[in-house]
């Protein structure tokens, strides 16, 4: 399952309530590159290199508590020929099983979540 990770910090941009069209955004070799924060994009845009070295693919989201986890310590499990990873936590893949379409559906960004906290602590949609 895709999901939108920053391009600096690895975070999931879904987790912390950025949609698709809130997050930074930077262009660079023809490709937009997504970020939680315009500080990240920053970061990026000063040296991409360095960032593009690491793929993004080797983190991977729960649907569930979207908590991000390496690829290697996440669970894998296959519904309906598609490929889920979880925390590993047996509530979250229980959770899941109950309405499996709603968490594809937030996972891909396509169900709008309020998110967590940025990387300061506060809520994302403070005002």
């Amino acid at each position: 399952m895709k999901t939108l990770i920053c391009s600096t910090c690895r975070c999931s941009l879904v987790r912390l309530g950025v949609s698709t069209d809130e997050a930074a955004t930077y262009r660079y070799n023809n490709q937009e590159y997504r970020f939680c924060c315009q500080k990240c994009a920053d970061v990026f845009s000063a040296d991409p290199q360095k960032y593009l070295q690491i793929p993004v693919d080797f983190i991977v989201v729960c649907p569930v508590c979207l908590g991000e986890k390496p690829l290697q310590w996440a669970v894998k499990v296959t519904i309906a020929g598609q490929e889920a990873h979880f925390c590993g936590c047996p509530l979250c893949s229980e959770a899941f099983q109950k309405n499996p379409e709603f968490y594809v559906k937030r996972l891909a960004g396509t169900i709008p979540n309020e998110g967590v906290v940025d990387h300061e602590g506060s809520s994302v949609r403070a005002a």
